[in-house]
């Protein structure tokens, strides 16, 4: 996934970015196996997510 991404956006600017993008997908792979919408489940975790 970090190769097609690289591949299209040409790089990441910096180590956050990546890790940035790595979670926001794993967050899409997790709700996509439980059959639930990706994005209402990033909305989810944004607005319950402790601070």
């Amino acid at each position: 996934m970090i190769k097609t991404k690289t591949k299209v956006s040409g790089c990441f600017r910096t180590e956050e970015g990546i890790r940035d993008y790595l979670t926001v997908m794993s967050y899409i792979g997790t709700a996509k196996k439980h059959g639930k919408n990706a994005v209402e489940a990033i909305k989810m975790h944004l607005w319950e997510a402790p601070n």
